[in-house]
Formats: structure tokens, sequence, C-alpha cells
């Protein structure tokens, strides 16, 4: 039997974090390329505390199939928590727990964009977001890095000049890959762009507590 792939699979292309990380398989490759966190920060014995305490007191609960949305009490405290943490206010009914960051991208992009739609980024941009915009079929439209952050009058001149412009995507704080975070004056700059062309707004914050010195900023959801 001949199996025909679908036009978006065979348009598809390889990954290209999937290439990076088949180099952590030689030990003897300390590869820079990939963001993995040092296997000291990793709290094992608090994990294995923890995992010995749900399945003495809550395995039937932890194994067991629960809502789409997620555990109702995780979602709960991380409404606390990005209430207390990041001065975001939301409802439980607003989070979803997703296996990650880029799941969380590519839900977005499945949700709010159509085939042709235009989602605009930063340039550079994290490829894993690329990708998964690419998958949708949908154009890319970069602008261009200053020291800090995304430049906002090629920013407007996008929003102008394309067509269908459905998002905005930005990682403002310790950008991957250029490192660079958006000051604050920029933050408020892109959330009165995106109110002025009524696009949304994706803000990739994956390193925001990873601060060691400097003012924290506010993500631009809470501004």
């Amino acid at each position: 039997m001949n199996y025909n792939f679908s036009d978006k699979v065979k348009d598809m292309r390889p990954s290209a974090i999937r290439e990076i990380f088949k180099s952590l398989t030689d030990p003897s490759v300390i590869a820079f390329a990939a963001g993995n966190p040092s296997e000291l920060s990793f709290p094992v014995e608090k994990m294995k505390n923890i995992a010995e305490e749900i399945f003495l007191n809550r395995s039937t609960e932890a194994l067991q199939y629960s809502i789409t949305e997620g555990y109702p009490s995780l979602r709960k405290q991380i409404t606390s928590r990005l209430k207390e943490r990041f001065s975001i206010g939301i409802e439980n009914d607003s989070v979803i727990v997703t296996t990650g960051g880029q799941q969380g991208i590519d839900l977005t992009a499945k949700v709010l964009c159509n085939e042709g739609d235009t989602i605009i980024c930063e340039n550079p941009s994290f490829i894993g977001a690329l990708n998964a915009f690419r998958s949708y079929n949908t154009r890319l439209a970069g602008v261009d890095m200053e020291d800090d952050g995304i430049n906002i009058t090629m920013l407007e001149n996008a929003l102008k000049t394309h067509k269908n412009v459905k998002m905005i995507y930005v990682i403002p704080t310790f950008h991957n890959p250029s490192g660079i975070t958006t000051s604050l004056e920029k933050r408020k700059a892109i959330l009165e762009l995106a109110k002025k062309y009524d696009v949304v707004i994706l803000e990739d914050n994956p390193y925001g507590e990873l601060r060691f010195s400097g003012e924290e900023i506010p993500t631009i959801k809470s501004l």
C-alpha cells in the first residue's frame, strides 16, 4: 500500500532545534547552542520527595485523566502566582496547562491565524516559534532589533504595510537568541501599537525569572 502524506506535511522543514539536540548525545561535546539548564540545578531530592508524597496519598488522582485545560488545583496555583509574582490579574478559566512554551505558541497560532495571515516577529527570533508559525502557512515579517528592543518605527511600518496582521510575537526579557531585554518605554510602545492596529501580542517569557542583576521590568501583559 502506498501512503501519501498531506500537503502540509510535505511542506514541513526539519526542526533546527532537533538537529542541535542530536549533538548533545555525544558526551565529548559541550554544546552552547541548546538552552539546557545545568544538571547541577535539578532539584532531584525535592522532586523525589514530592513524587513519593503524591503516590502515597494521591496516586489515583495523579494517574487518571483530567480535563483538557489542565489539573484545576494547578491552574488555580498558576493564577495566584501570576498575580503575586508578575502583577497579572486573570481568572482560572484563562489558564491552560500545556506541555511547555512551544505547545502554547503552537496553540496560539492554531486558534488565531488563517493561511496567509501575517505574524510580525523580532529579527532574529526563536526558531521554534518560527517553525510553528510556518506550519500554519502564515507569512512572517521580521522587524530588526536595537539595543533596547524591537525597532518601534519599523514595527509600526510593518503594521501599516503588511496585510492581515494577526499577531506580534516578542520575547521582551533576555531575548532568544540575542539576549536583549526590551526597555519599559518600548514595551509600552508595543502595547499601544497593538491597540492602535487591533492585533494580538504573543509575549514569550521563558527567561523572565533568570535575572541576577539590574531592575526587573514589568511584562507587557502586566501593563
